[in-house]
């Protein structure tokens, strides 16, 4: 037995992790099982911005949020954010959490009711990463 490095093989590596983790969840009563939840803002057929996620064990964990710098402060952000979570709800998602950056858009965040409950201090040196989470009302 050896351990490799294997970067050219991320995707293979990766799916074979996942079907571990998998496996191990189910086998613990947990079975891991997420939905992707992919948005995006398109114009002519370019891509300007989305939101990547997915919804597991009742959460929207939501991976990746960005719009085009020319679109910013349309709101447009503000829209991903909720329509993702009106499909959460839809899917029977308590809440969602997102991690950001301290040099990012924590701020945009907490604008839209998400509420720090982790803080990762020098990540980069001198910032923060950030973890934020809402709870959707009944």
């Amino acid at each position: 037995m050896q351990i490799e490095i294997a970067h050219t093989e991320k995707d293979q590596v990766e799916q074979s992790v996942d079907a571990l983790l998998t496996e191990h969840s189910q086998e613990t009563g947990f079975p891991y099982a997420p939905q992707p939840l992919v948005l995006k803002i398109t114009d002519g057929g370019d891509t300007l911005g989305g939101l990547v996620g997915s919804t597991n064990w009742e959460w929207l964990y939501i991976t990746s949020l960005a719009v085009d710098k020319r679109l910013r402060g349309q709101g447009l952000g503000r829209k991903l954010m909720l329509e993702a979570e009106r499909i959460a709800v839809e899917r029977g998602c308590r809440g969602a959490w997102i991690d950001t950056f301290s040099f990012q858009a924590p701020q945009f965040y907490e604008s839209l009711g998400y509420e720090p409950f982790g803080k990762l201090d020098d990540y980069p040196e001198g910032e923060q990463r950030v973890f934020l989470r809402k709870l959707f009302t009944a």
